[in-house]
């Protein structure tokens, strides 16, 4: 705890000044659960879960006497921050951060209840949404829960939440201190400070830190005796006292306090004079939107093309041409695909997620022998352009927009028709017509930003995909399956490179000679990749889909039909379907016979939508 001064008023006024792009996406690396409720994503990009209605046993009796009696509540359905505000969020409103601890993903504490307020209303304003807390006649905030803005959770929906539809004291079940350290920073672990939010595992819905990091406000007035005699409907505590409720563990707690119905009031003088607690942050609700009145059929399928990804410019009469994408567009549109796909921008992938498989080094080197006007990177193969860095951070960024949009359930799965393609690329050089390794940076987004732990890669293009077999090569939680023709460039890709140390049995190469056709990829599928990723069991499936092993391409010398893309499609999604919900993003790789290309990428598609 430490005294400082900010007054309300002054809080809030700077807040009416502060721009309206507040509260990023908090997920940032770590664990490995999936968020089981929808996720949305707001206005100005932060991530919520969408709490269903229901009703729960509110309370314990088995514990301390101001959590009893237990009691049945119902909660109406709501929207709730993953995460708890970090102190980038906090200072996007050009508050003075006041957290002990500093760093842009801590959560912001020792934070006082009127500048949470003065947080929500402003937030509320950004995305044009009312604002909920008023001043009372008394002079305290007041929460109007009619309006649609943003506030802070009643105990009884935070308790909802935390519970996430368990029963017992944690939502984990059994387990001890040892696994709660898994889904809590707390006294045993956290070594005296706070640590970045969702850096342990989420509970069955996904929320992240309900058990520790830093304990949050509540909206609710405290009082011991508040569940003898409560409302049974949405109870938003006691109409009066000095006192606010705070829940969930903090950084400096032991383990009897990490449990889901743990409460405690917070005393008055923290909360709107000047003093706070370094242990004590919050998190943001909202009103559920009310599902509209009528919606045409869900599609199933999203397409990232965006125009960005033609500025690659290569050599006349390079094979890996703008024209590409323009044959697949045409093909799409014309076999009346286009208007059943959901359309997904690209966007320009963060340095931060680029990295996660490429050297920054080489990112920067790609950036700055494009600014230069080079025509080569690397390798003869690889031609650049002007253009081309921002067409391949495009092209990588449209992938990560795929995987959130399949995570966020706007789409089933999803197909990106980008380029350059990304399979050669390696961790610091381009080679065979990549510059970024456009699967293996979404393969750990999905695990760092969506944290899910175990990604299956199956590449079936024409040629060996080395730059993501080196890229998980002694990694046991990325399996990667290569069905390709041998011997072809790059040279990689025999049957004995099964993987390295921890990562031994996760790397599956399957070689094929030239004039392999359909029933030979079917029974490599069935086979082998079928109870190889069985029972690997994976939260999420990639495809390099190249189409260069199509019987016209130049390159290859394969007898692949547009037909036997789409069995090999459907065997894919079947192993998605029952491993994780049939989630699968498909990313363009090669292909360089233009019809052939646009047959096959037509057939993907539609397999894709079934």
């Amino acid at each position: 705890m430490r005294a400082r001064r900010a007054g309300a008023a002054a809080v809030l006024a700077a807040c009416l000044a502060a721009p309206a792009g507040v509260l990023p996406g908090c997920r940032d690396g770590g664990a490995d659960d999936a968020p089981a409720a929808p996720v949305v994503t707001t206005e100005a990009g932060a991530e919520m879960v969408h709490v269903p209605a229901g009703r729960f046993t509110m309370g314990s009796n088995d514990h301390r006497p101001n959590e009893a009696p237990a009691h049945p509540v119902w909660v109406d359905a709501f929207l709730m921050d993953r995460c708890e505000v970090t102190q980038e969020q906090f200072r996007a409103l050009e508050v003075p951060d006041p957290s002990h601890f500093k760093g842009a993903r801590l959560p912001v504490e020792q934070v006082t209840f009127a500048e949470v307020v003065a947080f929500c209303n402003e937030r509320s304003r950004a995305e044009g949404l009312q604002p909920c807390y008023v001043r009372g006649e008394a002079g305290g905030w007041e929460c109007n829960f009619a309006a649609d803005g943003y506030r802070l959770p009643t105990e009884a929906e935070w308790e909802y939440a935390c519970r996430a539809g368990t029963t017992g004291e944690r939502f984990f079940g059994r387990g001890g201190e040892w696994t709660l350290k898994r889904y809590a920073w707390m006294a045993a672990n956290a070594g005296g400070r706070t640590h970045a939010v969702g850096s342990r595992k989420p509970n069955p819905w996904g929320l992240y830190d309900m058990y520790g990091n830093v304990a949050e406000w509540c909206n609710d007035r405290y009082r011991p005796d508040a569940y003898v005699g409560g409302p049974s409907r949405n109870p938003r505590g006691p109409s009066e006292g000095k006192l606010r409720v705070i829940r969930g563990g903090a950084w400096d707690a032991k383990a009897g306090r990490c449990r889901s119905g743990w409460r405690a009031g917070e005393d008055p003088r923290f909360q709107d004079i000047c003093f706070a607690k370094d242990t004590t942050g919050f998190r943001c609700v909202r009103r559920a939107p009310a599902p509209p009145a009528a919606t045409r059929p869900q599609a199933t399928t999203g397409l990232v093309y965006d125009e960005a990804c033609l500025r690659h410019r290569t050599s006349e009469g390079h094979p890996e041409s703008p024209a590409r994408l323009k044959a697949i567009a045409a093909r799409l549109t014309e076999a009346g695909l286009m208007d059943r796909l959901v359309r997904l921008p690209a966007r320009a992938a963060a340095r931060r997620w680029l990295t996660t498989v490429h050297e920054a080094k080489y990112v920067d080197r790609v950036k700055a022998a494009c600014a230069r006007g080079e025509k080569r990177l690397d390798t003869s193969d690889t031609p650049i352009s002007a253009g081309s860095f921002d067409a391949a951070a495009a092209g990588a960024g449209g992938v990560l927009n795929a995987v959130d949009a399949v995570m966020h359930r706007r789409v089933r799965n999803a197909f990106c028709a980008v380029r350059p393609p990304g399979h050669h690329a390696t961790r610091d050089k381009a080679m065979g017509f990549c510059l970024f390794n456009n699967v293996a940076v979404a393969a750990r987004y999905v695990q760092r930003k969506h944290r899910l732990e175990k990604v299956l890669i199956v590449d079936w293009d024409v040629h060996h995909g080395n730059g993501t077999q080196a890229a998980f090569y002694d990694d046991p939680s990325v399996m990667y399956f290569s069905v390709h023709q041998w011997p072809l460039y790059p040279g990689t890709g025999r049957t004995t490179e099964t993987g390295a140390g921890r990562g031994k049995g996760t790397t599956i190469n399957v070689p094929l000679k030239a004039g392999a056709g359909d029933a030979e990829y079917r029974r490599v599928f069935t086979e082998v990749l079928l109870p190889r990723a069985l029972a690997f069991k994976p939260d999420f499936v990639l495809i390099s889909a190249g189409f260069d092993a199509h019987a016209d391409d130049p390159l290859g010398g394969m007898k692949l039909t547009p037909k036997g893309f789409a069995e090999l499609t459907r065997l894919v999604k079947r192993v998605a379907d029952r491993c994780c919900r049939g989630r699968v993003v498909s990313v363009l790789e090669g292909g360089y016979n233009l019809p052939g290309l646009a047959a096959s990428v037509e057939a993907h598609v539609a397999a894709l939508a079934e």
